[in-house]
């Protein structure tokens, strides 16, 4: 399944994400691809937003140190990055919390891919439910 949504600036493309984090179960992993400045590390942001992020925490690029953990309401939220490192084993993490892994271009384990682009309108986002997951989470649509 695709969904494609239009976000005219960043408060709304926080929105989406927000909007996706409710039908999360909590063991997804969510594929982030776009241009450097696109909006990637902005949707993380709006993820942990919908998780209710615990209080005291700022989420921040892990463009330097690859990983940053976030606890969320709803478990953990692990934010990857692998501009630096294209051969960072994302595998370890799976099933230790939601992942969102930026320039993921590639990766094989993705059950969510989360496209950003610039457009006339602002940022168009694409998002592609893989592995027989919904929008609903697990299960085929």
């Amino acid at each position: 399944m695709v969904e494609e949504k239009i976000a005219k600036n960043e408060e709304e493309l926080i929105k989406v994400a927000e909007e996706l984090s409710k039908n999360l179960t909590g063991s997804e992993v969510l594929c982030l691809i776009g241009d450097l400045g696109s909006g990637k590390t902005t949707f993380v942001k709006g993820l942990a937003e919908g998780l209710k992020l615990k209080e005291g925490y700022i989420v921040k690029s892990p463009t330097f140190t690859i990983v940053n953990e976030y606890p969320t309401e709803r478990g953990k939220l692990i934010h990857i990055d692998l501009y630096r490192d294209k051969n960072f084993n994302v595998e370890e993490f799976i099933g230790k919390g939601i992942i969102a892994v930026e320039w993921a271009e590639g990766l094989k384990c993705c059950d969510i891919t989360i496209k950003i682009e610039y457009i006339s309108e602002g940022r168009k986002i694409t998002i592609i439910y893989n592995n027989g997951h919904t929008q609903k989470g697990h299960g085929k649509a």
